[in-house]
């Protein structure tokens, strides 16, 4: 009996140990290593193809939808210029509504948003724990809403999932297309993807899969009937995402109909109006 005990004493302290060393002296490296993904795999979502029309919202549904929020005590906002906020408040609502979701708040631990006034090479770019977002009042609000979205699908990927204990947890999404980082697994079709840039590598393949789930979740169902790949990837987030399954068979497209290819999931149109009512709920 002393035996067995000593060796479950042995075994605990031994694994907290190990744990400790982990996530205390390789802090610095595991940030490191998170930098060198975000620099070099990690692509801006650049800025062709923006001539949409900005949706208007007329002054009843915005009442309906705009609710007296919590302060997203984790995230801090910055604005450049400064006076540049006033401008993009409905904007910075709308962030709040997704980060302040049940299923989401629970998965930041620390995020800077920054927003700039002035056009870039690029709309967006997540990088070293900031999303940056660039000539915001270029595009339309949903479609903003939908790449904040999929760069937040980045930050899950990289600062939410690889702290559960000794495992990656993104390696179980991972493994299921990709070789290596841009290498894809023999045999694939662009059919057990969400979209073609989802093939770029498997950081980009994460995040479209998190923006289709969130947003066209019952597309993503349906597509994944007839691709077992797909189907593994949607049992994914469900399992170690979002636990809560708040999205499940939701969708806020304008339309019924799936199309059998996608270039860019941002680039779908949807409801901006019910999806934040559902936020809301």
């Amino acid at each position: 009996m002393k035996k067995v005990f000593l060796f479950i004493f042995t075994f605990i302290f031994f694994s907290f140990f190990i744990f400790f060393i982990k996530n205390t002296f390789f802090w610095g490296l595991k940030n490191e290593y998170n930098n060198y993904i975000e620099e070099n795999f990690i692509e801006p979502t650049i800025s062709e193809e923006l001539n949409l029309d900005d949706i208007k919202l007329n002054k009843e549904n915005k009442n309906k939808i705009r609710v007296v929020l919590k302060s997203a005590y984790k995230i801090d906002f910055i604005y450049i210029p400064k006076n540049f906020a006033n401008d993009v408040l409905w904007y910075t609502d709308a962030f709040k509504y997704f980060l302040n979701s049940k299923s989401i708040r629970n998965k930041i631990d620390y995020l800077k948003i920054e927003m700039y006034k002035e056009k870039w090479y690029v709309r967006w770019k997540m990088k070293y724990h900031k999303i940056k977002l660039f000539w915001i009042k270029s595009m339309s609000l949903w479609e903003y809403l939908a790449v904040w979205i999929h760069e937040f699908g980045h930050f899950v990927d990289l600062y939410f999932l690889e702290k559960k204990g000794f495992t990656d947890i993104s390696n179980y999404f991972y493994t299921i297309s990709w070789e290596s980082t841009k290498v894809l697994k023999p045999w694939l079709k662009q059919t057990d993807f969400v979209s073609g840039y989802a093939m770029t590598n498997k950081y980009e393949d994460f995040a479209e899969s998190f923006t289709y789930f969130i947003l066209h979740n019952a597309d993503f169902f349906k597509k994944a009937e007839k691709s077992k790949l797909l189907k593994a990837k949607y049992n994914f987030f469900n399992t170690y995402v979002f636990k809560e399954k708040q999205y499940i068979w939701t969708n806020f497209s304008e339309w019924s109909e799936v199309k059998s290819y996608y270039r860019d999931i941002t680039k779908i149109d949807f409801s901006l109006k019910n999806f934040l009512i559902f936020l809301k709920k």
